[in-house]
């Protein structure tokens, strides 16, 4: 079985190609889109395709940038044209979002459009998973991100410990529960129906600084920067469909800010197209060196 990943090198691929390996997928994946799709590649037949390729931007700076915030309309499109033309035997997996319900952020109107392309393909009879992750996290995670910045300054012990707004409540998945939901939703997720992908537990921004910093053994005074733009004040998931089709989340918040604070991320990176094996991509040693603090 073979499996093309395009962002395979960004944080969900580089959790998710090892999961495909062990499933047993031969995986091939890109961080060119244009190359790929000019090479021989593209007319090869794949069994699975997940579309995780994105621009990273984060909220604050999305509403400064103009249409350059609105890029991956075009990104999308021409990878789902493609599968149009190519469809996947099993199934075509792309991520949508939580952040649906703030129609002021250009990152919404790209995640309802990527929605109705994915219903497009449905209705042509295009197997395609739709997937509505909520807060993915992990320790490897980009700074744009406000799980990885909070912890990092949890970890140098800063004083205050400054979070973003605050009082915003997010459901924080973490992202090997995210990628074993992408797994999982391969062969049992309902087809062309959005699944949220989330633990159903919803905790603000100054309770999760106030446990990394637990964590980390200080007693820190939480503050929020209220000069930077927040979005939807709740997002949580309901997780009702994906547990009716055999998945929920397993690693609780508690455990992910302790693994996050135990994880260093290698400098190592592969560039343009791979061919993942379970030689070359062990999910212990691929990207992530465990420490202890």
């Amino acid at each position: 079985m073979r499996a093309f990943v395009t962002g395979y090198e960004g944080f969900v691929g580089r959790h998710l190609v090892p999961k495909l390996v062990r499933a047993g997928y031969e995986v091939h994946g890109t961080e060119d889109l244009e190359g790929f799709l000019q090479s021989p590649q593209a007319a090869m037949k794949w069994d699975v395709v997940v579309h995780l390729a994105a621009n990273i931007i984060n909220v604050h700076d999305r509403g400064k940038i103009g249409m350059k915030a609105f890029e991956d309309l075009e990104l999308d499109a021409r990878m789902f044209r493609w599968v149009e033309g190519n469809p996947p035997a099993k199934a075509m997996v792309v991520m949508s979002s939580c952040a649906l319900d703030f129609p002021e952020d250009p990152y919404c109107m790209v995640k309802l459009t990527l929605e109705a392309f994915a219903q497009c393909l449905h209705k042509q009879g295009i197997p395609v998973v739709i997937l509505r992750p909520f807060s993915g996290y992990g320790g490897d995670q980009s700074f744009e991100y406000p799980f990885r910045a909070i912890v990092g300054r949890a970890r140098r012990r800063e004083d205050p410990l400054v979070v973003w707004g605050g009082s915003q409540v997010r459901d924080w998945v973490h992202i090997e529960d995210l990628t074993g939901a992408i797994v999982h939703g391969i062969e049992h997720f309902p087809r062309g129906v959005p699944v949220q992908i989330g633990t159903g537990i919803g905790t603000d921004f100054f309770s999760l600084a106030k446990q990394m910093a637990e964590a980390v053994g200080y007693a820190p005074k939480v503050s929020g920067d209220t000069t930077k733009q927040s979005s939807s004040p709740r997002r949580v998931a309901d997780p009702s469909l994906a547990k009716a089709y055999g998945w929920q989340a397993s690693i609780s918040l508690e455990q992910g800010i302790r693994k996050a604070l135990n994880t260093r991320l290698r400098p190592e990176r592969e560039e343009g197209f791979s061919r993942a094996s379970a030689e070359n991509r062990s999910a212990e040693n691929r990207d992530l060196e465990e420490l202890r603090i």
